[in-house]
């Protein structure tokens, strides 16, 4: 294990670790954080590619009273020095165990989704709670052996469904479950350039360019997929419906919740076209309700565009969300009703705030989740729009769902 900077003698924990941050905290933080804010959490960073310095790097350097890295694993020497360029005192570590020596109290899980699994277990096993990149893994029996960790240790794993975390979904995912017994149709279409000009401006180092998928990951592919899986069907599995729509499906999951509807096991038809670049799924839950799904990787646009809308009896919602890695525009929610008696029609508009993304309101909430306050007494009441993080279980139920999906594509 090296250390960059003052860390101190290798292998020897940070004296702060358990008590409250000894460097001083950043003045001006946002005026919603509770006054009784506990000291930052101080995370390990397991990998520190694009996705972290992308999206979850620039948030943890906006929110230096919530968190902290402390240590970094990563195998790219040139990821590693990008990472610790932007913070003072991490240190370099092979092994999760490493990092705790190193006084990370909890990981985030950022490398490729095929290392999750590892990863993901290495934490657990050295007590530290993990926030996990989605896919969490697109292998059903990766999933249930990393359940079956978390319940052995104690120890909780979140899913990184950012979007979850977005206060205009949460308002979109309320209003379908309010309207569930209206519910004739929820439908989500994607746009999505996966284009160079979205991303590269925020990673310090030359992004790997677009292309097949590395061996390692088709190797986890064929083991999750099964061994009469095609290559097209690995490849819309990994991209189109594990890498994008799975965010999607487990909107929808959630939106479905406590109504005893399913997607797994109610797929009327999976389709792709365009050589694997697009792809749509469609689910009848029962004999009242379709979803449909698609996604169109485009890389002459120059905007992505995602939009979902719940259409009912007497009701429409339509959600539209940005660019996930966008931070100067908000998700947008229209809600149409209509009242049968008068005739009259009423349009809602909810928008959030710029600062309100997905992704700082999920570390937001995972840090209020893992934090350890050193003097116990009264916590702040949770700030509404806040609700339980999204774990394992609903990972395996995307996962059936979207597997069930690739299998059977045409």
């Amino acid at each position: 294990m090296r250390h960059a900077g003052q860390q101190g003698r290798p292998g020897v924990p940070d004296p702060g670790s358990t008590v409250r941050d000894p460097e001083p905290e950043a003045e001006g933080g946002p005026q919603d954080e509770p006054q009784s804010t506990p000291a930052p959490v101080r995370v390990v960073v397991i990998g520190a590619g694009k996705v972290a310095h992308a999206a979850h790097l620039r948030e943890i350097r906006d929110l230096p009273q919530l968190i902290r890295p402390v240590a970094v694993i990563d195998p790219d020497p040139g990821q590693r020095a990008a990472l610790m360029a932007g913070f003072p005192r991490v240190a370099v570590c092979s092994t999760p165990q490493e990092s705790v020596w190193a006084g990370a109290t909890a990981a985030l899980v950022l490398s490729p989704w095929w290392t999750h699994r590892d990863a993901v277990l290495g934490c657990l096993d050295a007590g530290l709670p993990v926030l996990c990149e989605k896919p969490v893994s697109l292998d059903p029996a990766e999933i249930d052996e990393l359940i079956a960790a978390e319940v052995r240790t104690g120890v909780p794993v979140t899913a990184g469904y950012m979007k979850r975390h977005d206060p205009v979904v949460q308002l979109f995912v309320e209003h379908c479950r309010e309207h569930a017994h209206t519910a004739r149709r929820i439908a989500v279409d994607i746009h999505d350039p996966n284009a160079p000009h979205l991303v590269d401006h925020l990673v310090h180092y030359p992004p790997p360019p677009f292309g097949p998928q590395p061996p390692p990951a088709r190797e986890a592919l064929a083991r999750a997929l099964g061994p009469g899986a095609s290559e097209l069907q690995a490849e819309v599995y990994a991209r189109g419906l594990g890498g994008s729509l799975i965010h999607q499906v487990n909107i929808v999951h959630a939106a479905l919740d406590g109504t005893g509807r399913e997607l797994y096991g109610s797929l009327e038809h999976s389709m792709q076209w365009a050589g694997g670049s697009a792809v749509s799924c469609r689910w009848r839950p029962d004999d009242d309700l379709v979803v449909e799904v698609s996604h169109l990787r485009l890389p002459a646009h120059r905007r992505y565009r995602e939009t979902l809308e719940f259409t009912g009896t007497d009701s429409v919602a339509t959600l539209t969300l940005p660019s996930p890695y966008a931070r100067d525009e908000g998700a947008t929610l229209h809600i149409d009703t209509w009242d049968a008696r008068t005739g009259m029609a009423t349009r809602r508009t909810h928008q959030a705030g710029p600062a309100r993304i997905g992704f700082r309101e999920q570390l937001r909430a995972w840090t209020r989740s893992v934090s350890w306050i050193p003097n116990p007494g009264p916590r702040p009441a949770p700030r509404p729009g806040i609700w339980p993080l999204p774990g394992l279980r609903e990972v395996r139920a995307d996962a059936l769902a979207v597997r069930e999906a690739a299998l059977r594509l045409t």
